[in-house]
C-alpha cells in the first residue's frame, strides 16, 4: 500500500500532483499541522524530524518532497523523470533551483501573509516579506525567460519539474502580485492548471 501523509502545504501538494499525474494508486492521510499531531509519536516513527509530507510504501517511509517526487517517477518508470543522464540532470536542476531560491521566496511570503494569519502566529513581518518580494520577482523574470522558448521546464515534455514548480508558483495567487510582466510563465502556469492531476491533487486537501 502508498500512502501519503500531508497537509495543505506547497511540499505536500508537489507530491499529490505526481501521484495524480502518474496514476499511482494511494491513500491520502491528513496530518494537522496546527493540531500538532506531526509531534505525536506515531508519525514520528515515520518521519524524525516531525514536517509533511511523508510517503509510507509498505514498511518503508520516506520524507522530503523532492526525493518523494523522484521515487515516485522510478518506481512507476515514468518519462516525467528521464532516464537520460543530461536530461533528468536539468530536471534536479530546476528541483533545486525551485527550492533553493525562487520557491524558498515565495514560501516567505506565503508564511509570513497567509500561515502566520491562520495560524494566530503574529503580524507578517514586513521586512522579510520586502527582501522576499524582491528575489522572486527577480527570479520570477529568469523563469519567464527560460520559458518564453520552451513549452516545460525542461523542453517540450512535462517533468516533475513542472509539477514541483507549479506548487511553488501557485502561491502567487494568494500574494500580491501581478502576471503582467511574466506572459511566458503564466501560459506555461495555465498549460500545468488546465491538467486533471492538478485539479485531482487539490481536491484532496482544503486550501487556507
Amino acid at each position: 500500500m502508498t500512502r501519503l501523509f500531508g497537509f495543505y502545504t506547497q511540499n505536500t501538494l508537489k507530491c499529490l500532483y505526481t501521484l495524480e499525474e502518474l496514476g499511482t494508486d494511494y491513500d491520502f492521510h491528513l496530518v494537522d499541522l496546527f493540531k500538532g499531531e506531526q509531534r505525536q509519536d506515531d508519525f514520528l516513527k515515520l518521519n524524525p524530524v516531525g514536517k509533511v509530507p511523508v510517503l509510507q510504501v509498505g514498511d518503508e517511509s520516506l520524507f522530503e518532497s523532492g526525493a518523494i517526487c523522484r521515487y515516485l517517477a522510478n518506481a512507476a518508470g515514468s518519462d516525467s523523470y528521464p532516464a537520460d543522464p543530461m536530461t533528468r540532470a536539468k530536471v534536479d536542476q530546476w528541483m533545486d533551483f525551485f527550492s533553493v531560491h525562487l520557491g524558498h521566496w515565495l514560501n516567505t511570503q506565503y508564511f509570513e501573509n497567509v500561515i502566520k494569519v491562520k495560524a494566530q502566529m503574529g503580524e507578517p513581518n514586513m521586512e522579510k516579506c520586502a527582501e522576499a518580494r524582491k528575489f522572486a520577482l527577480t527570479q520570477m523574470a529568469i523563469v519567464d525567460t527560460h520559458l518564453a522558448d520552451h513549452t516545460y521546464l525542461c523542453g517540450d515534455q512535462l517533468t516533475i519539474a513542472d509539477l514541483f514548480a507549479f506548487a511553488y508558483i501557485e502561491q502567487v495567487e494568494h500574494l500580491d502580485f501581478s502576471w503582467n510582466d511574466f506572459p511566458h510563465a503564466k501560459a506555461w502556469f495555465d498549460r500545468i492548471e488546465s491538467r486533471d492531476s492538478i485539479q485531482r491533487g487539490r481536491a484532496k486537501v482544503t486550501p487556507l
